[in-house]
This record gives structure tokens, sequence and C-alpha cells, in this order.
């Protein structure tokens, strides 16, 4: 019997669509796989999280913190479940799960009432910036085509890919979320 390959080791996908890349380049076979988290549920995201929304790094959040946020002005949304969000989170963020604002939840009216849409009018609406866990971690592109199916301006959206595992990544504070 053999040893345990960790879960961080293992062959994984890439999309839920794509097991591995190949092409060629300079006639050698160039291949890219992936090995680490398992997906789905865990599979690279496309750059942008929906047409319209733009997607943006680690120097536009502070911007948007210090421009937004600080002001009253916008929301910097964490929309993973607040177990992970209890765990570390971006200074400044507020918890929304990505499933809080699926359609079927009836309590997303009140949310969105919440975010500043007053009986569907987005005019007052928070500009929101939406991450998750990073760039494996689908939920805050969920969260955004869900706002953008209840009608949330796309031009009030953005979209942080890199989330949390960037941040992290270089370094940055982390706050303990609440």
């Amino acid at each position: 019997m053999g040893a345990a390959v960790p879960a961080s080791a293992q062959s994984s996908r890439i999309t839920e669509d794509l097991t591995a890349f190949q092409t060629t380049l300079n006639g050698q076979t160039l291949r890219v796989a992936r090995s680490g988290p398992v997906c789905p549920p865990a599979c690279v995201t496309p750059m942008q999280a929906a047409t319209g929304v733009a997607t943006i790094g680690e120097l536009e959040v502070l911007d948007f913190l210090d421009l937004f946020v600080s002001k009253g002005r916008g929301l910097l949304v964490d929309a993973r479940l607040p177990e992970a969000f209890s765990t570390g989170t971006v200074p400044g963020a507020v918890n929304v799960p990505a499933s809080t604002l699926s359609p079927d939840n009836p309590y997303r009216d009140d949310l969105l009432d919440a975010l500043g849409v007053r009986n569907g009018d987005f005019s007052g609406a928070f500009d929101l910036v939406l991450f998750a866990g990073g760039a494996d971690d689908g939920l805050a592109a969920i969260a955004v085509r869900n706002l953008l199916d209840a009608g949330y301006p796309s031009t009030k959206l953005k979209f942080y890919r890199g989330g949390l595992k960037a941040w992290d990544g270089l370094g940055l504070s982390l706050a303990v979320g609440q």
C-alpha cells in the first residue's frame, strides 16, 4: 500500500471543462497541468466576472477604501461564507456571502435595501468591490452575476479577482472578520 498523496500535490482540473492545457511551441509540446485544490469547487476563474464590471488589483482596492468606503459611499464585500470570513479578511470588508444574493433567497430584497436600493431604484445604491478567496474561488463572480441579475448597475460593481490569497500573498494586513 503506497503512502497517501497530500491533497495539495494531487492533480486537479484547471476549470470544470479543462483537465490540462497543451499546445506546441517551437516544435515542442508545452503542457500546463494543475496540482492543488480540487476543481470543482476550486477552479481557476476568468479575469472578468461579467461584461461591464471592471476587474481591479490591490492598489485600486486601497483607493476604493479611501474614496468610497471611508466616505460611506461604498462597501468592500467579502463573498465567502462567514466561517472563512471570521478567520481573516481584507481590512474594511463586510461579509455578504454570495449565496445570500441568489434570486431564490427570499430575503434578497432586504439585502438589496441594505445596499441602498430603494424600491428597485439603484441610483442611491452603494458602489461595491467584491472578492472571495482568490483566483480559484468563484464566489465573488457568482455574487457579481447575481447582483447584475437583480438589476444592480455594472458601473457600481468592481471585481477583485485576486481576493484574499493575493492580498495575503503580498504581505498586506489582514483583519479578523466579525
